[in-house]
């Protein structure tokens, strides 16, 4: 099977009976979770290319979730804007979508350096657990070497229909607040901006299938925080039926069509850091 790339712009959402958070949410990030910030009291320590221990996905999802043909009980929180189940990742420069061994959902795949600290106000990555509900956040987060001089603020959101009784069936919610900086300096760039800069999507771990929001691995990334696929700038909505995430595109009749592009088939501790870092 050749190679498959899918780079699409995300046109619209489809209702699968999921209890939305957008319509209540004023900002772009959700809040009110507890916490220093009001993120969750899960948090990463100061650091740079480290990750989360493993994370318990349990109590939001009792059974789990589908994810690209495989169920997970678990995932990690990587510094770097991403999270991934199986293994935790600290590479720093994102390598283009798709890739192998790695099932990853991206907000904003960079160089995030958060040892300039400041927490609460900045440099803080947050986890917030519950039951239907896993929020991910990155506020005001810095980028490498430790600067400050421009921040990121964005956030995964992973919800399942309130009853918990639909396991096939669940939403990623990408938000977007402050996009100020695309690498860091280890990735080519220089004052946040040039060299490989961030990428967002999904990727399925079998260096066959991808999904990229509009602009990843371009300085167009930036347009995340002002762009949407729902209406609301800076939100990004995206259903996962039976492990793959769902495209809406209009249809020639004048509604959607829903399109499968899968091509086939907290608590607070240090970072764990990644298998194998760069020289500083």
């Amino acid at each position: 099977m050749s190679k498959l790339v899918l780079v699409l712009s995300l046109l619209g959402l489809t209702s699968i009976g999921l209890a939305s958070s957008v319509e209540a949410q004023a900002g772009p990030l959700l809040t009110g979770l507890g916490g220093e910030a009001g993120f969750g009291t899960g948090v990463l320590d100061y650091n740079d290319d480290g990750s989360s221990a493993e994370i318990d996905l349990r109590p939001a999802f009792p059974n789990g979730l589908d994810y690209f043909g495989q169920r997970f009980t678990s995932f990690y929180v990587n510094n770097n804007g991403n999270v991934t189940f199986g293994q935790a990742v600290g590479s720093y420069t994102p390598e283009a979508f798709p890739l192998v061994g790695q099932r990853m959902i991206a907000p904003f795949w960079g160089d995030v350096d958060t040892r300039g600290a400041g927490r609460p106000s900045r440099n803080g990555v947050y986890w917030d657990v519950r039951p239907g509900r896993v929020v991910v956040t990155w506020h005001n987060v810095g980028y490498y070497g430790t600067h400050d001089d421009h921040q990121n603020s964005f956030q995964l959101v992973i919800e399942s229909n309130a009853m918990l009784d639909l396991d096939h069936i669940w939403r990623v919610e990408l938000r977007y607040a402050r996009c100020e900086w695309t690498t860091g300096d280890a990735s080519g760039g220089q004052g946040g901006r040039g060299g490989t800069p961030a990428q967002a999507g999904f990727n399925a771990g079998d260096g066959q299938v991808a999904r990229m929001l509009p602009g990843s691995r371009t300085d167009g990334v930036l347009g995340l925080c002002r762009q949407s696929n729902v209406g609301l700038p800076g939100v990004w909505i995206i259903n996962i039926y039976n492990g793959m995430p769902q495209e809406i595109v209009p249809s020639t009749g004048g509604g959607t069509q829903t399109y499968d592009f899968s091509g086939g088939g907290g608590a607070t501790g240090p970072a764990v850091p990644p298998r194998r870092r760069r020289r500083r």
